[in-house]
């Protein structure tokens, strides 16, 4: 087994700790450092799923991946550890793609099938990396209860594997990009990451699969339940910035609710609990949970990215499982005006309210389990998937929705487009990538 010893610590701005500021600060949050990097035999388990590690062929298992363990320390946090692997093609790379898993964090976003987004961009000749914690990495393992300071170990990660692996890949091409997938708990830690931890310095795409999580928790926490929200709503027949006008506004009621407001009652260590009906919440709660949040309303965040595009899929029907991902997302998504993004996409073939914008929102219909939007279909040119009953049964095309019969609407086969796209697509925007295939010539 081969090993290495590094340990790397940066900054982004001014490195304030998340105790130390105050509503009037404007800063960016101190990233943490990496240590104990050593090279590993790719484990075939990661809590407690099979890790589905990049194959060659489909369902095959010869593994692509080189893998590691590393050691990830951050202020206010107990270290954390996180395993990964990194497939690189042998062509000419596309960009590097990284994928940041859901919920806790603790097992990788699988790849060994044709299908699977990793598998796929690997075999388009992308760098991937698959990941997972040790542990939950929203638990500080320490009195301070914060996600946002919890997010170090995401944002200090990320950057990691942008220093390490995309600016050193030699074979990376003349427009490579930096970018990653996100899902779920994933989705929050990395829009934490873009918000407070400087990630849109170097990311130049970012994909969100059902989140950011936590973008309110105000809303997402205090009782009673809060009012329906608009997702991609309209005045006049205007849309907001990024929407499907075809896919039309839907609505998600803000609230966490059983398993999930259990599950961030955890990560708040209970202080305070979340959407309990039995307590009082006060006005120290409620900036607690604000302070918390990706949308925090404090002068501490940034949502202004001018070279990073974003991509984002929502599922319409996660309020069937209490889980309030599309509301929660839109508290992020709604923060960004015209001159916050790169204005150089096109995406006029999916109807956007601002063609331009590199910005999208899509609506995912007929998700058959809470926050999988895999399992769903979005709107193709002028045509929208047709859902009805709970669980939803929907037509596209006038069809039965299918995976393989009506594949152009679903939802991983247009993420995988979008990724691959030479204008909305994983692509370098903060200039031309060290060591390329053109600086070698």
């Amino acid at each position: 087994m081969k090993s290495v010893r590094i340990t790397l610590f940066c900054t982004v701005a001014l490195p304030l700790l998340w105790l130390a500021l105050s509503a009037s600060a404007a800063a960016q949050y101190a990233l943490g450092g990496m240590s104990d990097v050593v090279n590993e035999t790719c484990p075939t388990v990661l809590g407690g799923d099979a890790a589905d590690w990049v194959t060659e062929t489909n369902n095959g298992t010869d593994i692509q991946t080189v893998c590691y363990h590393a050691s990830i320390s951050c202020p206010n946090t107990a270290d954390l550890g996180v395993t990964y692997g990194v497939a690189t093609p042998a062509t000419a790379s596309n960009g590097t793609m990284v994928f940041v898993p859901a919920k806790f964090g603790i097992n990788t976003l699988p790849g060994n099938f044709v299908g699977e987004i990793p598998f796929d961009l690997y075999h388009a000749s992308y760098q991937t990396i698959q990941f997972a914690f040790d542990s939950q990495w929203q638990l500080t393992g320490t009195s301070t209860a914060s996600l946002k300071v919890a997010a170090c170990r995401v944002a200090t990660f990320v950057n990691f594997l942008y220093t390490t692996f995309y600016l050193t890949n030699t074979n990376n091409s003349p427009t490579a990009g930096m970018c990653a997938h996100s899902q779920s708990g994933g989705a929050g830690g990395l829009g934490f990451a873009l918000t407070y931890y400087g990630a849109g310095s170097y990311l130049d795409k970012a994909g969100f699969v059902s989140g950011p999580e936590y973008g309110n928790l105000i809303s997402g926490c205090t009782t009673p339940i809060h009012p329906e929200q608009n997702i991609c709503p309209n005045t006049n027949g205007v849309y907001a910035m990024g929407c499907n006008t075809l896919a039309g506004t839907w609505t998600d009621r803000p609230n966490y609710q059983s398993g999930s407001a259990a599950n961030l009652t955890t990560e708040l260590d209970s202080d305070p609990p979340c959407y309990d009906k039995s307590y009082t919440y006060t006005t120290a709660n409620r900036h607690t949970l604000a302070a918390t949040s990706v949308v925090d309303d404090l002068d501490d965040a940034s949502y202004n990215y001018p070279q990073t595009a974003l991509s984002a899929y929502l599922c319409d029907d996660d309020s069937i499982w209490k889980n309030p991902s599309e509301a929660q997302g839109w508290y992020y998504y709604s923060q960004f005006t015209s001159t916050d993004l790169p204005a150089t996409c096109n995406y006029t073939n999916s109807n956007s309210s601002t063609p331009n914008s590199c910005l999208m929102v899509n609506r995912v219909f007929g998700c058959t389990t809470v926050e999988e939007a895999a399992t769903g279909y979005v709107c193709v040119g002028s045509s929208c998937p047709v859902c009805t009953g709970t669980p939803p049964s929907c037509t596209c095309g006038g069809v039965a929705c299918n995976q393989h019969k009506t594949s152009t609407y679903a939802m991983r086969v247009n993420a995988e487009s979008d990724y691959e796209d030479p204008v909305n697509g994983c692509i370098a925007r903060h200039g031309a990538p060290r060591g390329t295939q053109a600086e070698k010539r």
